[in-house]
């Protein structure tokens, strides 16, 4: 099975799709989608390294706080992320390491700002062996 992700407008936000045969692939296609949006993914090399550790009550809480992480470290430490890898992913815990590099404007051409994570017509749905989810990004 496939994975990916894909980007849709959605009123004055927009939207991203992710896919994928394992549910580690949706956490990592989606924080692709993510940065995508923020920046082309293709000019941010991968210069630095963090490892995070989440945990939460259910997978889709998990699934939105791994989102709210990403974007954290973008809007404190300014690093474009540009690799995702899940190392573990349990019912109510992840770790993974991302991968990337300080913002530079001379490098970098900033796409759309999100602000945030949204719930509006979150979705995370496991159909047979493919996984899916639909967030919405308030810009």
């Amino acid at each position: 099975m496939s994975r990916g992700y894909e980007t849709f407008e959605h009123t004055a936000d927009i939207g991203i799709r992710a896919w994928g045969s394992e549910f580690s692939e949706v956490f990592e296609e989606a924080a692709k989608a993510l940065f995508n949006v923020m920046v082309d993914l293709n000019t941010v090399s991968v210069r630095e390294h963090l490892t995070l550790e989440l945990t939460a009550e259910s997978g889709e809480e998990l699934f939105l706080k791994w989102l709210k992480e990403l974007l954290f470290i973008f809007d404190t430490k300014h690093l474009l992320l540009s690799e995702f890898k899940i190392r573990d992913l349990g019912p109510q815990t992840l770790q993974a390491q991302v991968g990337g590099e300080p913002l530079d404007n001379a490098k970098h051409e900033l796409g759309r700002e999100v602000k945030a994570i949204t719930l509006h017509q979150f979705k995370l749905i496991q159909e047979q062996s493919r996984y899916f989810t639909e967030v919405i990004l308030d810009i």
